[in-house]
């Protein structure tokens, strides 16, 4: 599993002959670092910006959408509530890619297309977080709940000032997999981002690919792929290292009677 990225690491500081060369290289010769520099060349400033910007947005309207539903499903009895539970269970097991042609439609009808927020929009509400936080709201006892009401709370305050807090083992999921999402979601960026201005990290990067040279080669540039890669996998693995850490300091999170 480790190797694949390893031979990334090192061919993104190798030129396409390190690369092809078989047997292949276990560790790096003749190190070059214009695969990277060559990015500085690029609008990876704005790429940047523009990701971290739609990152944020992703993580606020996800925690605001999903605990709120998850809120509602698990404390709340209202007609139809089996059926509606069911019909976003059904989303599950729905392919994403199967909804793209919609999506795409009712998103340049709105006429969002091309902007930040129709990267945006799509992948707010998910039903298996919706699943995860529902079932984890559950576990919170319900006297909390009737004794913040009879001190005169609102269902908000109960929600963002009693559930939340004590649930956060299960809200920094939601953050972590809502940023994830949004650092990955490469086909529909793809599709809406068309402009060079208004593109993510991970379109501008790809798209560049295609027109970069790699030394005396006129084939796809591998090691400046490689490159790209590594860069693009930074993020994950900041996130993955925060929530990691995160997650084992909110194991006795739990909420006992």
């Amino acid at each position: 599993m480790l190797f694949p990225i390893y031979f990334m690491l090192i061919g993104s500081f190798q030129d396409m002959t390190g690369i092809m060369k078989m047997p292949p290289n276990l560790l790096p010769k003749n190190i070059i670092i214009s695969n990277y520099t060559r990015m500085f060349n690029w609008n990876i400033d704005i790429w940047v910006f523009n990701s971290l910007v739609g990152v944020l947005i992703t993580i606020i309207l996800t925690v605001i959408v999903i605990c709120t539903s998850g809120y509602v499903f698990a404390f709340y009895k209202f007609k139809l509530k089996n059926m509606l539970w069911n019909i976003f269970l059904i989303g599950l097991m729905i392919p994403r890619i199967s909804l793209l042609i919609p999506q795409y439609v009712i998103i340049k009808k709105i006429g969002l297309s091309g902007s930040l927020l129709a990267t945006i929009l799509p992948i707010v509400f998910s039903p298996f977080l919706l699943y995860l936080t529902r079932n984890y709201f559950e576990t919170v006892p319900t006297s909390l709940l009737e004794s913040a009401r009879l001190d005169g709370a609102s269902e908000s305050q109960i929600l963002f000032n009693i559930v939340i807090p004590i649930s956060r083992p299960i809200v920094s999921a939601v953050m972590v997999f809502s940023s994830i999402n949004y650092l990955q979601d490469y086909i529909w960026q793809m599709l809406v981002l068309q402009k060079e201005q208004n593109q993510t990290l991970l379109i501008g990067l790809m798209k560049s690919i295609r027109t970069a040279k790699d030394g005396l080669l006129s084939g796809f540039p591998y090691s400046q792929a490689m490159a790209v890669g590594i860069i693009l996998m930074i993020p994950l693995i900041i996130i993955f290292l925060i929530a990691n850490k995160f997650f084992i300091s909110n194991m006795d999170g739990a909420i006992k009677e």
